[in-house]
């Protein structure tokens, strides 16, 4: 049996990305019958069905391979908030069905032997599965009472006529019948449109990019929300020092599009909203906007919070290790004057910018009621993970990682 080539998974990506489902969609079923224990495999296979039942076998069978693999929880948890009524079908009889069809095809062709789709030129797939609709069944004939004989006197059969009221019960019970036949075909519709919506909530885009989370593969920009246009601008960096210098530095500025205000929130999946607070340092007006295309930590905390106080140092210590691989970390204080906040930044020798939020907008904005709260921003401005409470130096760089984009790696 020929086996799969090693990029056949990344190959399978590449036409998700460019919107072919249905032959990413017969390559993983070739791929998964050699290797049915791939739970990346199992994951890709999900995002190629539209059906929320099946996507829902699919991510069931990848954390039974991978228990901790928490995208694949948090998506077949948010799948099942999607009530629906079709039936469920197992992924396997698409594949059973694909492999039937190939058999008539060997078939056909005498004794030339199938080749898997992987081992043509890149991107060829074998033709889709027909799939024919089922038969509806056909509605019982209405019948009325057969005719009973009996033998009269005279022995001569004679047969017994219906009673009007026998007539009446069966013209009541066919339009029974008819009713409820005619409702449940409704109600049966209406569920089916029902899930097709549902179904829709994820679009190509958000699919592909829960896919970037698991597969760690950089997307390209495939339907872009917002048009780069560079503008060049030097800005001041503040360095440390006893006697404060600055060093123009260089960035540049995307002019974006709107987003839709449904999409925007402190949730995970959505947008990050936007705020703009004064820093500290600089004094400047500092809006998240501006790092539009960077990946971004934002850190809620207060100088009175003992959680806080524990944590500080260690954040301290995440952005001095990533900032140059380019991390942008905004550390907001919460309801406090700035003097205090100051005073603060100096016993910790702290580097990472701070924004002051005196009036609780960017805390409103992220609802947060409990400190530290932190909310990582990847690279398309949506949020990907939201840390409750205090977090040590191995959580905060995992999720660092991610939306850097980095290969995880070991703990010293």
């Amino acid at each position: 049996m020929t086996q799969p080539p090693a990029d056949i998974l990344l190959r399978i990506e590449r036409l998700l990305r460019v919107g072919k489902q249905e032959e990413a969609r017969l390559l993983l079923m070739e791929f998964l019958r050699l290797n049915p224990s791939s739970a990346r495999a199992w994951w890709l296979m999900s995002l190629t069905i539209t059906d929320i039942n099946q996507q829902m076998d699919c991510l069931e069978r990848v954390l039974l391979l991978d228990p901790e693999n928490e995208l694949a929880r948090e998506r077949l948890e948010m799948l099942k908030s999607h009530p629906t009524h079709m039936p469920s079908v197992n992924p396997f009889i698409a594949l059973e069905t694909a492999e039937a069809e190939m058999s008539g095809v060997k078939g056909s062709l005498g004794d030339a032997p199938a080749s898997p789709a992987w081992t043509g030129p890149t991107g060829a797939v074998p033709a889709s599965e027909s799939h024919q609709p089922a038969p509806e069944p056909a509605a019982a004939p209405a019948s009325g009472p057969e005719p009973v004989l009996i033998e009269p006197a005279q022995n001569i059969p004679v047969p017994r006529k219906p009673k009007k009221a026998s007539l009446f019960i069966g013209v009541l019970l066919a339009i029974l019948v008819i009713c409820i036949i005619s409702s449940l075909a409704t109600y049966m519709w209406i569920q089916h449109q029902a899930q097709v919506k549902a179904a829709q909530v994820y679009s190509l885009q958000q699919t592909l990019e829960v896919a970037q989370n698991l597969t760690s593969i950089p997307l390209p920009t495939l339907i872009p929300t917002w048009t780069a246009s560079p503008t060049q601008t030097t800005l001041p960096t503040a360095i440390l020092t006893p006697t404060p210098k600055f060093t123009p530095t260089l960035q540049y500025t995307m002019n974006g599009t709107l987003r839709p205000s449904g999409l925007v929130g402190p949730v995970m999946g959505l947008y990050a909203p936007d705020f703009s607070l004064t820093d500290l340092i600089t004094g400047q007006e500092v809006k998240l906007a501006q790092f539009d295309g960077q990946p971004v930590l934002i850190f809620f905390f207060t100088t009175v919070c003992s959680h806080c106080n524990n944590e500080i140092t260690v954040v301290e210590s995440i952005y001095q290790t990533y900032k140059d691989a380019g991390l942008v970390l905004l550390a907001i204080d919460t309801a406090e004057y700035k003097t205090t906040v100051e005073a603060y930044r100096s016993a910790h020798q702290l580097t990472f910018p701070i924004l002051l939020d005196p009036y609780s907008i960017a805390q409103s904005a992220y609802r947060v009621n409990v400190v530290p709260r932190h909310f990582f921003i990847d690279t398309a401005g949506r949020i990907s993970y939201i840390g409750l409470g205090e977090m040590t130096f191995d959580e905060l760089k995992v999720q660092v990682e991610k939306i850097l984009w980095l290969p995880p790696t070991p703990t010293p």
